[in-house]
């Protein structure tokens, strides 16, 4: 099976083609959509949306990550093998939450056999990774298609940073379709939260609320939720605190314990 995550939306040729490449190389796999709706260029939120899907997802299983503003730069095609998963992409920080296990083999993808001949230099989802990852579906190794690397690209925004004892810089990581800021404290590391005062600096705005649910927080009223991802969300109940707020994916945030 073969998972595609990009940000070429629908209205062009780009996804089609891949699966064009994909089918003709390996004509058995099953392809799955994650989304083709990323916001263009937003690797953090690539990261994220990536983070989210490919645990749910049996092992063996192999993930095309594609979004890629540095196309046909230096950056490098990676291979990353993890849990018994397999992903592919550029080495732009879209895989740092796969990276985060200190287990995981990366290659460069460097051997160019396995790639479609004479690759463009703005289209490598149809020419190397597509290819790439039929090749794999089809039985070949992951040794055959590059050599192991130490150094691939690692996002710092994954998580936040420790400021002093009681204070934290974070970072939005998604807007989701409802406007909930999804941001980069884990629930887990910051679960007390729910039962003592905090400040979350919110752009222009100071959250002091906690919420179990959506349907908790007081109307007009920016909350902090524990989110179904594992992450604090800033929220506004029937609204959406990304439009009340004017933050993007990697905006700033600080987070203060009392």
């Amino acid at each position: 099976m073969i998972t595609l995550l990009t940000d070429f939306g629908f209205a062009d040729h780009f996804v089609a083609v891949m699966k064009g490449v994909i089918l003709t190389i390996a004509p058995q796999t099953p392809i799955i959509d994650i989304t083709h709706e990323v916001p263009a260029f937003s690797i953090l939120e690539g990261a994220f949306l990536l983070e989210q899907s490919w645990r749910h997802f049996p092992k063996g299983t192999i993930h095309v990550a594609i979004v890629d503003p540095g196309v046909g730069s230096e950056r490098r095609p990676l291979l990353i093998e993890t849990a018994g998963h397999l992903f592919i992409g550029p080495d732009n920080g879209i895989f740092s939450f796969a990276l985060a296990d200190t287990s995981a083999k990366v290659r460069h993808l460097n051997q160019s056999n396995y790639w479609l001949p004479n690759p463009s230099s703005t289209f490598h989802g149809r020419d190397i990774f597509a290819p790439v990852a039929a090749h794999l579906a089809s039985g070949i190794k992951p040794a055959r298609l590059g050599s192991l690397i130490k150094d691939a690209m690692r996002s710092p925004a994954i998580t936040p940073t420790r400021l002093s004892r009681r204070s934290y810089v974070g970072t939005v990581l998604h807007l989701d379709r409802f406007g909930n800021l999804i941001t980069n404290f884990p629930i887990a590391q910051f679960e007390t939260l729910r039962n003592r005062p905090f400040t979350l600096t919110v752009g222009l705005n100071q959250v002091e609320l906690y919420a179990s649910t959506y349907a908790n927080c007081p109307p007009g009223e920016l909350c902090v939720i524990p989110g179904s991802c594992g992450f604090y969300e800033v929220s506004i109940a029937n609204d959406s605190a990304a439009r009340h707020t004017g933050l993007i994916a990697g905006s700033p945030l600080e987070l203060t314990l009392a």
